[in-house]
């Protein structure tokens, strides 16, 4: 299983005397299109300490990095493979001709949809990959991470903890966390906690607004660290600091990381 003292989880303690640590959320997208390379490398060279993002498997087997369950909010694949388009039924040739940059910006045209394997090569080793599986087993990712060495250099979560289990249990040296609320767990409670535990994950990722200061003394008196999602104002990343929470997602990672180097998220 999973250790709550993984190296990942450890090196991500190591910087709390200055606030939050900033996770940039589908890469820098406050000036990028989401889950693109552009996005990955931007925050990269904003010098965050971590990077969430989405995969979801394709119908022949490969990892792309997406949000969604079709493609249409962030490709042109609606006029490409007809509106609704699952990614799930799509393959990795038809996936990688859809434009991802078009929907934002026309100054980010041409942008493709990486695969996991891409966004690793640009993330590593430099920043932790936050990974959230959307969609895909649990063999398929453990295969990619171990392939790239990233086993123990990234976070596998989900909203799914049985994938999370599942993972935890073909590679135990990979960081684990889980993602709520959930149907069976809409608060983290103390037995939320437990199973956390159970299946070895060393962070628990909630919601902003459904967390009390009770919850964040409940998790960290079990030793795990506690990350939400998503946080875009000053205000938020204020509270977020005031309440002890140990990382935090954020849109706009430039202006956490400014308010952060600034001093004032600090503990």
């Amino acid at each position: 299983m999973s250790d709550p003292h993984h190296p990942v989880f450890d090196a991500l303690r190591q910087g709390l005397v200055d606030g939050p640590v900033v996770v940039a959320h589908r890469g820098d997208s406050s000036r990028f299109p989401e889950n693109t390379l552009p996005a990955f490398r931007a925050a990269c060279e904003l010098g965050v300490a971590m990077q969430e993002f989405d995969v979801r498997a394709t119908r022949d087997g490969v990892l792309l990095c997406i949000h969604d369950e079709t493609f249409d909010r962030t490709s042109d694949a609606a006029r490409r493979l007809g509106p609704g388009a699952l990614v799930a039924q799509a393959t990795h040739a038809e996936a990688s001709r859809l434009d991802a940059g078009a929907w934002r910006d026309a100054a980010h045209a041409g942008q493709r949809i990486p695969t996991l394997a891409e966004v690793l090569a640009v993330l590593l080793p430099g920043c932790i990959p936050l990974i959230e599986h959307k969609a895909g087993g649990a063999e398929r990712y453990i295969e990619v991470l171990r392939r790239h060495d990233a086993l123990r250099r990234c976070i596998l979560q989900s909203f799914d903890w049985d994938f999370v289990a599942a993972a935890g249990k073909l590679a135990p040296s990979q960081a684990l966390a889980v993602l709520g609320p959930t149907d069976r767990f809409p608060e983290p409670d103390a037995a939320a906690i437990a199973a956390a535990l159970e299946l070895g994950a060393g962070m628990i990722h909630w919601r902003d607004d459904a967390l009390r200061f009770a919850h964040v003394e409940r998790i960290h008196a079990a030793g795990l660290l506690l990350c939400t999602y998503t946080t875009d104002s000053e205000l938020g990343w204020r509270g977020g600091a005031a309440l002890g929470i140990d990382a935090m997602c954020t849109n706009d990672p430039g202006g956490m990381l400014a308010l952060r180097r600034s001093g004032q998220l600090r503990r």
